[in-house]
């Protein structure tokens, strides 16, 4: 019988600059440790806000007007002092400054650009790296037996995609017997999250939110080996809505979501998890737990098949959508170009018509306008006459069972008659249903569908 092992993932939510949530984590660890043979593999993400102010230093160097480093590192030193025993203190220091020296010389190596395997350097070593340094240090004082795998053996081995890279399984698995080895001989293992190295071992980040990809991938490479479960530590619950939305409505714990309806829920605006974390949980089948730090009883699972019978699991609202209108011939390329050299997926194809002039238009739904107002001059360039609508916002209904249960749209639609509607995309078959409104009315439009969430799963 194999091993029970849990790999763990503690996002920068409960990672504050004063690491209040840290006994939480040390708790969380003391119990996964009991429940399990061996471990856990505990990922780490960069503290709250770190990542931005890492990118806001590395443009300012590109800028030519440097940025100090030394509030970044200032909280780890504050961490030190506060959190690891006098024993350790001068070794953990010995490291966290290093890594500063490592970041500050990246960081003036920077010539005009601040990309590649530079700016992974920088995220990684005065974020996840330095974290999970620190919190190696902090296991320790607290009387753990706990190791951080060093970057010569980083297990997590990356294509050339500096800035956005996928892990490779195959020449990963040629280093897991790194990790294997040190659980077998009893170690709790501290990672950094969002972390990756090349073969020839340059420096990649997994993407945005890349330490759920972390923790994800460590599980799949391992579950041969041990039986894996994975847990994503969050600081609140799922629920069906978002309770800062709805005040003064009851929400549902969400016990259960299928891949797919994780994805559609993190893209549209609940931000469950990575979404290439999600996708590499579904190639291997790895039940994925979202846990709450404060309760972890109540947690969610997401796995290939639903093992709820809510029809409509979630509402989520999403600000800053726009709606984008060219030329429908021009459009082909312009998709292309998108979905190939970009690399984007979060737009939504809603359709071409013909206008009485003739002229054959096609408009794109964009979650993210700040794309299209950064590249305007560059998108003109497929249609001088495209056109851009700003200020809209998206509210989604998420769950599979929508498609054999008629009414769901027709229900969520009579809930918000005195709001005004800009698309409906009602497409129950992918397992959500779209509603495009001004992004003023998103949460009134959340709220007012979320009343009649008892309804909505009885209907059909």
């Amino acid at each position: 019988m194999k091993k029970k092992l849990a790999i763990a993932k503690f996002g920068g939510s409960l990672l504050d600059v004063k690491g209040e949530s840290i006994p939480q984590i040390l708790q969380r660890i003391s119990e996964l440790k009991i429940e399990n043979d061996l471990g856990p593999i505990v990922v780490f993400s960069a503290p709250n806000g770190t990542t931005d102010r890492l990118i806001q230093i590395g443009d300012s160097y590109a800028q030519s007007s440097p940025v100090l480093l030394d509030p970044v590192f200032e909280v780890y030193y504050n961490l030190i002092r506060l959190r690891v025993i006098e024993r350790y203190q001068k070794e953990a220091l010995k490291k966290i400054n290093n890594l500063k020296s490592l970041t500050l010389d990246a960081l003036k190596s920077i010539n005009k650009r601040f990309s590649g395997t530079i700016k992974a350097r920088i995220l990684t070593f005065g974020g996840e790296l330095a974290m999970s340094t620190i919190m190696d240090y902090i296991l320790k004082s607290n009387g753990f037996n706990s190791i951080q795998i060093p970057l010569v053996d980083w297990p997590i081995v990356t294509d050339d995609g500096f800035e956005d890279a996928s892990p490779n399984y195959e020449l990963s698995k040629k280093k897991r017997n790194i990790l294997v080895n040190h659980l077998e001989n009893g170690k709790i293992i501290s990672m950094a999250g969002f972390l990756g190295i090349t073969s020839d071992g340059l420096e990649t980040v997994l993407g945005r939110g890349g330490s759920d990809l972390t923790a994800v991938f460590l599980s799949c490479l391992l579950r041969k080996r041990f039986h894996t479960q994975t847990l994503l530590f969050k600081d609140i619950p799922i629920q069906s809505a978002d309770p800062k939305v709805v005040p003064e409505q009851p929400t549902d714990h969400i016990t259960a979501l299928t891949y797919n309806e994780a994805h559609k829920a993190s893209m549209m605006g609940m931000k469950i998890l990575q979404h290439p974390a999600i996708a590499m949980a579904r190639r291997f089948s790895q039940p994925l737990l979202i846990v709450p730090i404060d309760n972890p009883k109540k947690y969610s699972i997401i796995q290939s098949r639903s093992i709820s019978d809510d029809i409509v699991k979630c509402i989520t609202g999403k600000v800053g959508a726009a709606i984008l209108t060219m030329n429908d011939e021009k459009s082909r390329s312009f998709e292309d170009s998108l979905r190939i050299w970009e690399k984007r997926n979060d737009f939504l194809d809603l359709g071409a018509e013909t206008l009485e002039t003739g002229v054959r238009i096609r408009d794109f739904l964009f979650l993210d306008s700040d794309f299209l107002r950064k590249n305007e001059d560059k998108l003109k360039g497929f249609d001088e006459n495209l056109k851009i609508e700003y200020g809209l916002g998206v509210v989604t209904l998420i769950g599979d069972r929508m498609k054999n249960s008629p009414g769901v749209a027709s229900l969520a639609i009579g809930a918000i008659s005195g709001i005004n509607i800009k698309r409906g995309i009602f497409a129950p078959h992918t397992s959500q249903i779209i509603i495009v409104v001004d992004e003023k009315n998103v949460n009134a439009t959340v709220a007012a569908i979320h009343t009649k969430i008892s309804e909505l799963n009885t209907t059909g």
